[in-house]
C-alpha cells in the first residue's frame, strides 16, 4: 500500500490537496462527520492521535492512528477482507509476520478461533498499537521481534524514500546503520520457543526481508498456505527467492497478496 503523505501536522491547504486522494472522504464515509472532523483536528493540532472505531458486525472496536495509513489496513484486511481464501484445512498455529497494529491477527482469530496465532511486529509504535487491539482475542499473542535469517538484534528504520513508500506501515528491518535495535528471531527459533510443530499459516508482510527469511526452507516443511506480500521495490529479488521456495504450492495472485496453497497437507 502507498499513501505519499509527509509527516507532522498539516495545513489547510495540505488537508484539501491530500484529500483529492479522498482521505477525508473516506473518513467522513466510514465514521461521519465526526471522524472527519478529528482528523481535520489532528492535522491541524496534532490532537486526538487516535480514533476508535469498531468494523460491522464486531463486538470489539479497533484504534488506528489517524492521517496515517492505519485506515488503509484497516479497510483493506477486515472490511475487504484481503486475506478471505478458502483453505482445504483448519489451521492450528498461524505466524502473521509484520503484524502491524494486528488487523490480520484479528482477521484470522475470528475466522479460526481456535488457532494459535503468533503476531509479530519489530517496530515499537506499531506493536504498541497491536497489543491494545488484539487484547480481547485470547488466541493471539503479540511479539515484539523480526523474523531475520539469524537470532540476535537487527535494526529497524523507514524505508528509502525512493522506493515511494514511507511511514508507520512500512519499517523495513536491516543490519547496522541507524534506526532503533529490536530482536531479530528466526523462524525456526520462533517455532522452537513456542512450541510450534507446524506452521500451518503464514501471512507475511515483511517488507524486504524475504530474502533473509527464505535462506533456510526447513520452516516450510508442514506448511498449509503462505500469504505474502512481495517487496522487490525494497529489495529486488525477493520474488524470485519465495517462488523458489514456493515451488511444491499452487500459487494465486490476489490485489496486493500472493497466495501459495498445499492441497495435500503434510502430517507432521
Amino acid at each position: 500500500m502507498f499513501w505519499r503523505q509527509p509527516p507532522g501536522r498539516h495545513t489547510l491547504r495540505e488537508l484539501i490537496r491530500y484529500d483529492l486522494h479522498g482521505d477525508l472522504t473516506w473518513y467522513r464515509s466510514r465514521f461521519g462527520m465526526s471522524g472527519c472532523v478529528k482528523a481535520c483536528a489532528y492535522g491541524f493540532f496534532g490532537w486526538p492521535r487516535k480514533l476508535r472505531v469498531r468494523p460491522p458486525g464486531f463486538r470489539h472496536s479497533i484504534q488506528i492512528r489517524l492521517c496515517t495509513t492505519d485506515y488503509r489496513t484497516y479497510e483493506q484486511v477486515l472490511l475487504k477482507t484481503e486475506y478471505a481464501l478458502d483453505l482445504p484445512f483448519s489451521p492450528r498455529f498461524i505466524v502473521d509476520g509484520g503484524a502491524n497494529i494486528g488487523m490480520a491477527s484479528i482477521y484470522f482469530a475470528r475466522k479460526y478461533p481456535k488457532a494459535k496465532i503468533f503476531a509479530i511486529e519489530p517496530d515499537p509504535s506499531n506493536f504498541a498499537l497491536l497489543v491494545n487491539n488484539v487484547r480481547p482475542y485470547r488466541g493471539v499473542l503479540p511479539i515484539h521481534a523480526a523474523l531475520w535469517n539469524r537470532d540476535g538484534e537487527i535494526r529497524v528504520r523507514e524505508p528509502d524514500p525512493a522506493t515511494g513508500a514511507y511511514g508507520e506501515w512500512g519499517y523495513v528491518t536491516r543490519e547496522g546503520g541507524s534506526g532503533a535495535k529490536v530482536r531479530a528471531v528466526t523462524m525456526r527459533r520462533l517455532m522452537e520457543e513456542m512450541h510450534i510443530p507446524a506452521v500451518d499459516l503464514a501471512k507475511l508482510d515483511i517488507e524486504g526481508a524475504e530474502r533473509e527469511v527464505f535462506e533456510d526452507t526447513g520452516w516450510l516443511h508442514g506448511l498449509g498456505c503462505l500469504m505474502i506480500e512481495l517487496h522487490d521495490r525494497f529489495r529486488p529479488g525477493c520474488s524470485e527467492v519465495v517462488d523458489t521456495a514456493m515451488e511444491p504450492f499452487e500459487c494465486t495472485l490476489g490485489e496486493e497478496t500472493t497466495f501459495y496453497v498445499r492441497r495435500t497437507k503434510p502430517s507432521v
